[in-house]
């Protein structure tokens, strides 16, 4: 469900579009176009980025009436043509972009604070707005293992 102490209610979106969503579009017509809108309405409705499971991917396809199979063709179409980032799709399961990253953080720069991910950033952290505060993934976890005893 998307939070809107969070998310954005509107992002904007460019009357010319790159040659990324150009081929996009010739490859899988105005269907490839319209899901990664759709994508776009729930990443900024999140934040900046959108966890990308296998059961958000099938709940997500179901919501736009399409099968799993266009969907992933059309992600993976997108993250080789950049319009998401592929590493961080790969190593965490996220969808996002720089320029997801950059029109989202212009957005909220008039908020008090705004929490972000550190390995999610794909920006430089001097261009984002001074009520960031970032943290890590890994926050709360502990290199030392407290529920095993030491051997004696």
């Amino acid at each position: 469900m998307p939070n809107t102490d969070v998310g954005i209610p509107y992002f904007p979106l460019q009357t010319s579009l790159d040659e990324k969503f150009e081929l996009l579009e010739a490859e899988f017509g105005v269907q490839g176009f319209a899901v990664v809108i759709k994508l776009y309405q729930r990443i900024y409705s999140r934040g900046y980025y959108c966890d990308w499971t296998p059961e958000v991917e099938l709940l997500f396809a179901r919501a736009c009436g399409l099968g799993c199979c266009p969907v992933s063709e059309i992600i993976k179409c997108a993250t080789r043509r950049g319009i998401f980032d592929a590493d961080l799709l790969d190593k965490y399961n996220v969808l996002t972009s720089k320029g997801i990253q950059m029109r989202y953080f212009e957005a909220v720069r008039r908020r008090k604070t705004v929490e972000a991910v550190s390995e999610y950033l794909l920006l430089p952290h001097n261009l984002l707005p001074p009520n960031v505060s970032i943290s890590s993934l890994n926050v709360n976890i502990s290199g030392v293992n407290v529920d095993r005893k030491q051997q004696r």
